[in-house]
């Protein structure tokens, strides 16, 4: 879980000078390439971030035309100033893992910071896998790029795969602790980035993964944003690409994100059983609340099955909202109460567990595990304490 450095002594006579050269080189290369991707990518001049860094701007014009190398110290501050960590910044541009592919309906060839910060939360994600010896999970792949006659085969799939979490038509108490349970790596995380609810990535290897976003968000929009990645991760996989780049027509990406969003609402919510609470209520709230999802999944079903008009219903509620608010507005981000409770969903279960396990196992030290947990040492150490007092013999 730590990675460090190793310099060996050069036991033979004749050193080879020209290799040493060649290495430096690319070092100088693959830094130069480094700080002028993530100081863009940040809108920064060279002058600011030399600023920041306590360079001058000279200097900063050295590292990245690959004329002088930064020593480690300057590194460090480099790293600081653009927001990333040192392995970033040592890191050649994909470089990682490479079994991994990602997909996001959102672009991100601007935002590199982003890009690294992923790639750090699924390296760490895949080294506490392998070193509590837990498998990973990905589902099954059935290509499927429309909605338009393929309705009855995304259902039987969504069907499926609540077999596969061991459910029937009841609702999901949980999904982020359901799909976990079979090995899928789902982590939640805030990320102030305007859009952006959440990606995922998979590999035949390592298993996949789910990045989902908090910040400002409604845990029912998070749940779905799960189930409508999952569909991505069964009906889109041949998309995946290397990077966080998208790709393809705006018809096509549409398309798939149909595809998605109508399995995640079948995922969701089972067609009988919605049938069947409908015929008991046709109560909005008490639809959504039963099956614990937003009331505009509710919306979407019922104008799919031609009982309302979407945006007439929406307007409705809208207006009552308005009323019974003193004039406040019901905005898309926000969720018809009564809201599901963030404390009744808890973040990143599985992942957390994997950290204390890889403690527990002596696979981690405890400043580590008191990074990733975010956590002081002292209080980690409170933490463990209580564990192993309260623990099952």
């Amino acid at each position: 879980m730590t990675f460090s450095i190793i310099i060996r002594e050069n036991s033979v006579n004749n050193f080879d000078t020209s290799s040493d050269r060649r290495k430096e080189s690319a070092m100088k290369e693959m830094i130069a390439a480094n700080l002028i991707r993530y100081r863009k990518s940040l809108g920064l001049s060279q002058e600011q971030l030399a600023e920041q860094a306590g360079v001058t701007r000279q200097s900063i014009n050295n590292y990245e035309n690959a004329k002088t190398l930064p020593d480690s110290k300057i590194l460090s501050a480099l790293a600081s100033a653009l927001g990333i960590t040192l392995d970033d910044l040592l890191r050649s541009q994909g470089e990682g893992l490479p079994n991994f592919r990602f997909r996001a309906h959102v672009s991100f060839d601007k935002n590199a910071q982003f890009a690294a910060q992923v790639l750090r939360m699924l390296q760490t994600y895949n080294a506490l896998e392998q070193a509590v010896g837990l498998p990973s999970y990905t589902p099954e792949s059935t290509p499927c790029h429309q909605v338009e006659g393929n309705k009855k085969h995304i259902q039987t799939i969504a069907a499926l795969f609540r077999h596969r979490l061991g459910l029937g038509d009841a609702p999901i108490a949980n999904l982020f602790q359901s799909v976990e349970e079979i090995g899928l790596k789902v982590l939640r995380s805030s990320i102030p980035i305007k859009g952006f609810f959440g990606l995922s990535a998979c590999s035949d290897i390592e298993g996949a993964f789910v990045l989902v976003n908090t910040h400002n968000i409604t845990i029912e929009r998070q749940l779905f944003t799960l189930a409508h990645e999952i569909g991505h991760l069964i009906f889109h996989r041949v998309e995946y690409q290397d990077t966080l780049i998208e790709e393809g027509t705006k018809e096509e990406e549409k398309a798939r994100e149909q595809v998605a969003d109508y399995f995640a609402s079948h995922l969701l919510v089972p067609q009988a059983e919605f049938e069947r609470m409908y015929a008991l209520t046709q109560d909005i709230v008490k639809l959504k609340r039963h099956f614990r999802v937003s009331y505009l999944v509710i919306l979407n079903r019922l104008a799919e099955m031609k009982i309302i008009d979407f945006a007439k219903e929406k307007a409705k509620i809208c207006a009552i909202y308005k009323k019974q608010h003193d004039g406040a507005s019901l905005q898309n981000s926000m969720e018809l109460p009564p809201a599901l409770a963030a404390e009744d969903y808890p973040e990143n279960e599985r992942y957390e567990f994997l950290i204390w396990q890889s403690l527990k196992l002596g696979k981690m030290s405890e400043m580590k595990a008191a990074e990733l947990l975010n956590l002081t040492v002292e209080k980690l150490r409170v933490r463990r304490q209580e564990n192993e007092v309260y623990a099952v013999a």
